[in-house]
């Protein structure tokens, strides 16, 4: 009980801003309250800060297109959701809402506000994903990877979340997080050096951090390290070109992604009805849970490829010619940092 009410006075944080972002936040939700044509607008950009769609596009490029670059791409956002909760248990900062009631709350959110989440987890995702797509043809995604990140964090100052500073460093943490990841996959010559040596800086969270967000960030960053590892000796998918493979690929996985997270509650809740009050217990299930969730994604849900194209070559969905991606077509961890 003492630990509940610790954590809990531990989320409301340090109240403190400079003296334009208050204004700004009031004068951005006066265009439009709830309802109104910019609170929609402002509530799907923010989507893209979400971790569903963040998953689904790591997913859409590591089932689908280049499992290289994806696993690349994965591991930016994976390094930078266990980074960003680290850096939120240091600063411990309010939400705008709770030091000013002129802000309202319209996404109900709860925990330390700096820096963005958000807005660190678009700039590391889709940011990864220009800086491992360098050809020519993939140019446009440099645009998106600019345009996005800055319109997901302006959402998150219109709906009251964060402050100004909280999405401009979240920007930055992203930025950081695919800067570094590049240059370590370049001097680093086994990338297994790099996924431990990110699991080793996240220890010292269990010792500090209070939120819910270090132990999930943590335990889906073990749980890629081990899934990767596992599918490179095992598994060993191939990706393809057809789109509507991928896309069933994609829709499998985020439909398996969920269905497995409510399972693992569902059945420690029947066994330990009451683990939510137990703080540490808690913390630990879900590093666990997220971290056996993302393995099974990463590693073991990708065996069931080569079951799905032995059933589409029966059926005639799809030619023998296309059950196997060529050499040509896949590219290796080594071409993408070579580019």
């Amino acid at each position: 009980m003492l630990s509940l009410l610790l954590e809990s006075a531990a989320a409301v944080g340090n109240s403190w801003s400079l003296p334009f972002e208050d204004a700004f936040i009031i004068w951005l939700q006066s265009l439009g309250g709830k309802d109104s044509f910019i609170y929609l607008i402002m509530q799907f950009i923010t989507l893209f800060g979400e971790e569903a769609l963040l998953v689904g596009t790591m997913g859409l490029i590591y089932w689908g297109f280049d499992k290289s670059r994806g696993e690349r791409v994965g591991f930016m956002l994976m390094a930078n959701c266990l980074l960003n909760p680290m850096l939120k248990n240091v600063v411990c900062r309010s939400r705008p809402h709770i030091s000013n009631t002129n802000i309202h709350n319209f996404k109900d959110v709860e925990g330390y506000s700096f820096p963005s989440g958000h807005s660190s987890s678009a700039a590391a995702t889709y940011g990864g994903a220009a800086a491992v797509y360098k050809d020519k043809k993939f140019k446009w995604l440099w645009a998106f990877a600019i345009v996005m990140p800055i319109l997901v964090a302006l959402s998150r100052n219109y709906l009251g979340a964060h402050y100004i500073t909280d999405v401009v460093c979240g920007l930055a943490l992203g930025t950081c997080v695919v800067i570094l990841s590049q240059y370590l996959y370049k001097v680093v010559p086994n990338k297994y050096w790099i996924y431990i040596g990110a699991l080793v800086i996240g220890i010292p969270g269990f010792f500090y951090c209070t939120t819910n967000d270090f132990f999930t960030g943590y335990g889906i960053l073990l749980g890629f390290v081990c899934g990767i590892f596992f599918e490179e000796k095992i598994t060993k998918f191939e990706n393809t070109k057809i789109w509507w493979r991928i896309a069933l690929r994609v829709a499998i996985g985020g439909g398996l992604f969920l269905g497995l997270n409510e399972l693992f509650k569902a059945t420690v809740g029947l066994i330990y009805p009451t683990y939510k009050e137990n703080v540490w217990f808690e913390h630990i299930f879900r590093v666990l849970r997220y971290g056996s969730i993302v393995f099974l994604m990463i590693g073991v849900y990708p065996m069931l490829f080569r079951v799905g194209d032995k059933l589409f070559t029966k059926w005639g969905w799809i030619k023998d010619t296309e059950t196997t991606t060529t050499t040509q077509e896949t590219i290796s961890i080594e071409d993408v940092v070579t580019e």
